[in-house]
């Protein structure tokens, strides 16, 4: 036996760079830098445990592999960066994602929840380790190798995560994927509805132009309608179509006020600061954000940026608040206030012009179907907050209005009905991501994009490997 010790593991993770506070807070410039050398990135990989490295990951996956959507095995990156194989281990991150560098930015970090290294002390950074790898290392070497044309063409409806992910993975396969995009650019959500302090156009124009070099086909300014119906797609020479068009239609709160002019969705004032086009001067203005998601955090983060003075409202306390922990410190960090247990019941407006919001207190009560305490307003509680913006963030969902409603099968939220194989009732129509689901993590319209992919590749004749 050995006599050497055992190195042992620090409980405490190498965090990633942030961008200074006071220098974020009149720049957009990308807040977490991430690793800035290898050093620190394989000081992070060498506190991983190697969970069940002797098991079958397909019998028995590490903690983080089973939390993750797309199953990705971080474990066995990890260990092939340890042994200096880096292109295997790109090549293991690319075989999930088609644009990781993206990703990796916004991911939420599912992995992490259930890492072994995060019982006795902080979980491995495993989304900050892929991050620089992609980063520095560039694509595995087989990148741009695709099997051999089938002859099949797919024709993918919205150019955001599902439709990027299904798009390469059917390249990859042998099929020729055209991807149509609505907007004038490509991305859906990751390019209008992300802000660039979080994931800079930069780095998903680069990704995006890797994926035109893998052979995939984008046309803008062209989504599904009436004169380019699914009838209309499969008569120009597609073998299948698929809708990933996403959640781009507001919900908003249907409370008194709503019609008064400064009233905003998180949605609307997003993609118009991403397009850099209709955006109002809200520099010096009070500004009231409603929602607890990601959303409202990047609206305020955006809205302080142009100079407003921004807080955010949310009905429920920070614990249930769907925006991620490291985004909930970063608004709190750059000075806006979150209100807690606080929810606007109607919109004060003099001459059409908002001028503040009435709100009422609340408590939380049961769970709900959400499985968070329902809130419940708290009687006699109500008090005014001055503002003369409102921007609602609570929700958005599909904008269905070009479908036949006789043709495809929508369910009460207003999404899409699918199979098993999410297929449409439409033969040959498949969809998925959010307009499926609803609105869900950046990795779990990537994990869907994949299986489609597969899925459509059965439907179109071909049997798929075991992966």
């Amino acid at each position: 036996m050995s006599n050497q010790k055992k190195k042992v593991k620090s409980k405490i993770a190498i965090k990633p760079h942030l961008l200074p506070v006071e220098e974020r807070k009149n720049t957009f410039k990308e807040v977490n830098l991430g690793y800035i050398d290898e050093k620190e990135a394989i000081e992070e990989c060498e506190r991983c445990y190697q969970c069940y490295k002797k098991r079958d990951p397909k019998v028995k996956p590490p903690p983080c592999m089973e939390q993750c959507p797309t199953h990705c095995n971080s474990r066995e990156i990890i260990q092939n960066i340890l042994d200096g194989n880096v292109d295997e281990a790109l090549k293991i991150v690319y075989d999930h994602y088609a644009f990781p560098k993206s990703v990796e930015r916004i991911c939420p970090g599912f992995c992490q929840t259930h890492c072994t290294a995060g019982k006795k002390g902080d979980p491995i950074q495993i989304p900050h380790l892929k991050r620089y790898f992609v980063d520095h290392h560039g694509v595995p070497k087989d990148y741009f190798k695709c099997e051999p044309d089938t002859g099949k063409k797919v024709a993918i409806i919205g150019s955001g995560p599902l439709g990027l992910t299904a798009a390469y993975f059917l390249r990859k396969l042998g099929h020729e994927a055209t991807v149509f995009e609505k907007l004038g650019v490509i991305g859906g959500m990751l390019a209008v509805g992300i802000p660039e302090f979080r994931l800079p156009k930069a780095i998903l124009n680069e990704e995006i132009e890797n994926l035109k070099k893998l052979g995939i086909i984008f046309v803008i300014n062209k989504g599904y309608n009436k004169e380019f119906n699914y009838q209309k797609i499969f008569e120009s020479g597609f073998d299948a179509i698929l809708l990933g068009i996403g959640t781009h239609k507001s919900k908003w709160m249907k409370i008194p006020g709503e019609e008064g002019k400064g009233v905003l969705h998180a949605i609307n004032f997003l993609r118009n600061y991403n397009l850099q086009k209709d955006m109002p001067d809200v520099s010096g203005k009070k500004i009231a954000v409603v929602g607890g998601g990601s959303s409202a955090t990047d609206a305020a983060r955006v809205a302080k940026r142009l100079g407003a003075d921004v807080f955010i409202v949310y009905r429920r306390q920070k614990e249930q608040m769907p925006a991620g922990e490291v985004e909930i410190h970063h608004t709190e960090e750059e000075g806006i206030p979150i209100n807690f247990l606080t929810n606007p019941t109607a919109i004060i407006c003099i001459n059409d012009e908002v001028v503040g919001i009435k709100c009422i207190k609340m408590r939380l009560g049961e769970e709900d179907a959400s499985g968070r305490p329902r809130p419940i307003p708290i009687e006699n509680s109500y008090f005014k907050k001055d503002a003369v913006f409102m921007i609602e963030a609570i929700s958005q969902e599909p904008d269905l209005s070009d479908f036949d409603k006789n043709k495809f099968e929508i369910n009460r939220w207003n999404t899409f009905e699918v199979n098993e194989n999410y297929s449409t009732s439409v033969p040959g129509v498949f969809a998925g991501g959010d307009c499926v689901t609803g609105p869900k993590s950046v990795v779990d319209a990537v994990a869907q994009g994949k299986k489609i992919a597969k899925k459509i590749h059965k439907f179109l004749g071909f049997e798929n490997e075991e992966s």
